[in-house]
C-alpha cells in the first residue's frame, strides 16, 4: 500500500513537471507576441490497485486535479502582456511603461473590479473604467493619474461609475439620438402636427423661422443652451440697415416673436422626441427668458387719429376716391376707400377686412356674420376662429352695401382682378390720406382711433372687446369676461354711440360718409337681433 502511494505522488510530480514545462514554452511564445497568458488547467488521473505493490495492477482507480493561473505572467527580456494586473500604488504607476510599437496599453487593478490605468506611448496614464455591457466593452475615463491623488479614492469613484455605467451609457446613446433632433427638423415636424392653424398662421411661422432662425437650422437641439438663446435673442433685437440705406429701429417685437417660436418647437420636442420610450430632449433653454425677466416689453403703439385731424382724414378718404388715380387707369379706390371707412366705424382688424364674404352679409341684422372655422373656409375667418356677429353702424353698413357695388369677386371688399383687396392697396392707401393730412397713418390706426372713441363715449370695456371681437389673454384679462352676454340689439347700440361721437367730434354728414346708401337700407328684423347674443 505505502508503495503504490509512494510511486502515484512520483509520477503525478513527472506528469505536472512536463506539462508545466509544455505549457510554459506556450506561454513564452504568448509572450513574445504580447498576448495574454491562458489560464493552465491540468487533470491527472492515475489508475492503480488498492493493495497493489506497484503500478499497473488491478486496484481501486484514484483522481487528482490541479489548476494554475498565469494570466498577467511577466517574463524578463520580453514585451509586458497585454492584459496586465497589478496593486495599484503609487510606485507601481510610476514604474509602468507602455510597450515598444504600441500605442497604449492597459493594466487592470487588482484590488477594484474594472479599474484600469491607460498608459500611451508617450507616457499619458489615465485612470479608466472597464466594463463589459451587453457583450460589448465599454470604458469611461476617470481622471487623469495624478500622484497627488489617493489611490482609494480613485477606487472609490471607479465602483461608483460601474454601478453606474448602464445609466452613463443609455445616456450617450440618448444623447447620440438626440443630435439628429434639430431645430428645423422639429419645425417641420411641429408644422406638420399643427393641423388647426389657418393658412395664415402657418405662413407667419414659416416666415418669422426664415427670417430669424434659420442660421440655426441645422443646430442640435440638445446643444442650444441658455447663454445661445440670450445671445440670439440680444442679436435679432439689434437694428440692421434697411434696403434705401437707413438703420431700423429696435426690432425688439420681432427678437420676442422669434424666441417664442423657437420656445415652441422645443416644448414640442419634450413631448414628441423619444427614443425606446425615453424623451430625448428633456429642458427648454427658452425659459431662461421668463426667469431673467428678459423679454422685451409689448408696447402697443399708442396712436390714433388726432381729433383736430379726423374730419380731414374722412374727408380726404372720400375725395381721394372720387378724385380717382392720377392716370386713366382701373383702381380700387372705391373699395380701399370704403374698407378704411369700415375700419374707422367698427374697429374690425386690418387683415380681417379682406376675409368679408357677401355671403356673410346679413342685411336683416345689419351684420356680418363670420363663421366657426374650418378646413373649407379657414382663410376666411377671424382670428380666434369661432362665430362672430359683427354689428353694425348706419356708417359702416353703408361701406358694405357701396363696396359690393364695386366688387367684382365673392368677396365686399376686392382688388383689380383679385378676389380680395390685398393689404398693400389698403397701406397705401393710407399713405395718401396721410400725406394730406399731414400725419404718418399705419394700418392699425383706425381701430386704435375706434377703441379711443368707444372709451370716452362711456362704453364699458366689455362691450369695447366685444365690438372689437377682442377676448386677450394672459394676467391683465378679467376672468369674469367669460360669464358675460350681449345681445346683438346691445352690441349694436354701443357701435351707433361710437358712430355719433366721431360725428360730434368732426362735424361731417353723415349723408355724406354714408355716400347716398342710407335710402337703400331694408328694414331690420328687431325680434330677431334681441335674441341672438353675442360674446367673447
Amino acid at each position: 500500500m505505502i508503495r503504490a502511494l509512494f510511486s502515484f505522488q512520483i509520477n503525478k510530480i513527472l506528469l505536472i513537471s512536463w506539462q508545466f514545462w509544455l505549457d510554459r514554452q506556450e506561454i513564452e511564445g504568448w509572450a513574445q507576441m504580447g498576448s495574454a497568458g491562458p489560464k493552465v488547467s491540468m487533470k491527472v488521473s492515475m489508475g492503480f490497485h488498492q493493495g497493489a505493490g506497484v503500478m499497473g495492477l488491478p486496484g481501486a482507480q484514484m483522481s487528482s486535479e490541479v489548476s494554475m493561473d498565469f494570466t498577467a505572467i511577466r517574463f524578463s527580456g520580453v514585451r509586458k502582456v497585454a492584459k496586465a494586473e497589478l496593486q495599484f500604488t503609487h510606485d507601481a504607476i510610476r514604474a509602468l511603461e507602455c510597450s515598444a510599437g504600441k500605442s497604449e496599453q492597459i493594466f487592470y487593478d487588482k484590488t477594484q473590479r474594472g479599474l484600469a490605468l491607460r498608459v500611451t506611448a508617450r507616457g499619458a496614464k489615465t485612470f479608466v473604467v472597464i466594463k463589459r455591457v451587453n457583450g460589448t466593452m465599454k470604458r469611461i475615463t476617470i481622471s487623469k493619474y495624478d500622484s497627488k491623488a489617493k489611490i482609494v479614492s480613485i477606487r472609490d469613484q471607479a465602483a461608483k461609475l460601474i454601478g453606474e455605467i448602464d445609466e452613463i451609457i443609455e445616456r450617450e446613446k440618448l444623447d447620440k439620438q438626440s443630435s439628429f433632433v434639430t431645430v428645423e427638423s422639429t419645425f417641420e415636424k411641429m408644422m406638420k402636427a399643427k393641423q388647426r392653424i389657418t393658412q395664415a398662421t402657418r405662413e407667419d411661422y414659416r416666415r418669422t423661422f426664415k427670417n430669424y432662425l434659420s442660421s440655426i437650422a441645422d443646430v442640435s437641439l440638445g446643444d442650444f443652451d441658455y447663454e445661445d438663446v440670450i445671445e440670439l435673442h440680444a442679436s435679432i433685437t439689434k437694428p440692421v440697415l434697411r434696403a434705401n440705406g437707413t438703420m431700423s429701429k429696435e426690432r425688439k417685437r420681432a427678437a420676442n416673436k422669434a424666441l417664442g417660436l423657437l420656445g415652441s418647437i422645443y416644448r414640442f420636442a419634450i413631448v414628441t422626441s423619444r427614443h425606446e420610450g425615453k424623451s430625448l430632449i428633456t429642458s427648454n433653454p427658452v425659459e431662461i427668458m421668463r426667469e431673467m425677466n428678459i423679454w422685451h416689453e409689448d408696447r402697443r403703439s399708442k396712436i390714433r387719429i388726432e381729433h383736430d385731424k379726423l374730419a380731414s382724414f374722412i374727408n380726404e378718404c372720400i375725395k381721394i376716391c372720387n378724385d380717382g388715380p392720377e392716370r386713366n387707369v382701373a383702381s380700387a379706390f372705391a373699395c380701399a376707400s370704403a374698407a378704411v371707412l369700415f375700419m374707422l366705424f367698427t374697429g374690425v382688424r386690418p387683415d380681417e377686412v379682406a376675409k368679408i364674404r357677401k355671403a356673410y352679409v346679413n342685411h336683416k341684422m345689419r351684420a356680418i356674420v363670420f363663421p366657426e372655422r374650418t378646413k373649407e373656409n379657414e382663410q376666411d375667418t377671424l382670428k380666434n376662429g369661432e362665430e362672430f356677429h359683427l354689428m353694425l353702424n348706419d356708417t359702416a353698413y353703408s361701406q358694405v352695401l357701396f363696396s359690393m357695388k364695386h366688387s367684382t369677386s365673392r368677396y365686399v371688399f376686392s382688388g383689380i382682378q383679385l378676389d380680395r383687396l390685398p393689404e398693400s392697396v389698403v397701406r397705401d392707401y393710407m399713405m395718401k390720406i396721410g400725406g394730406r393730412i399731414g400725419q404718418h397713418l399705419p394700418r392699425k390706426i383706425a381701430r386704435a382711433t375706434f377703441i379711443s372713441i368707444a372709451e370716452s363715449s362711456e362704453i364699458g370695456p366689455y362691450q369695447i372687446k366685444v365690438l372689437c371681437n377682442h377676448d386677450g389673454y394672459g394676467s391683465s384679462v378679467d376672468v369674469t369676461d367669460g360669464y358675460k352676454t350681449m345681445y346683438a340689439h346691445e352690441v349694436r347700440a354701443a357701435a351707433k354711440k361710437v358712430e355719433e361721437k366721431i360725428y360730434q367730434i368732426t362735424g361731417c354728414k353723415k349723408n355724406v360718409v354714408c355716400r347716398g346708401q342710407l335710402e337703400n337700407f331694408t328694414d331690420i328684423d328687431e325680434s330677431r337681433i334681441r335674441k341672438i347674443s353675442v360674446h367673447l
